[in-house]
């Protein structure tokens, strides 16, 4: 299980990723949720298109978890961010 940290302006909390997923490429960085259309992603040159997809898997539901909470969508991609730990 991996915890991924979020920050939504004032407001932090964690979920937990169940499936046994390899983070080390996520590890120690900070992904900003208004940055993580496709188009953005396939951009990045430091991941393997396998961690690409797995960001992208994380992000998504990490949008889907705030959406579900309650938190308007407008600020879930202005100020919305989180970590792998």
């Amino acid at each position: 299980m991996t915890t991924i940290h979020y920050t939504l302006g004032p407001n932090s909390d964690s979920i937990i990723w169940a499936a046994s997923e390899t983070f080390d490429e996520l590890r120690s960085k900070t992904y900003h949720l208004g940055h993580m259309e496709a188009t953005a992603i396939v951009q990045l040159k430091d991941l393997s298109t396998t961690a690409k997809i797995l960001l992208s898997a994380v992000a998504g539901a990490l949008i889907q978890h705030l959406l579900d909470q309650g938190y308007p969508a407008d600020q879930i991609f202005q100020t919305g961010s989180f970590q792998v730990e």
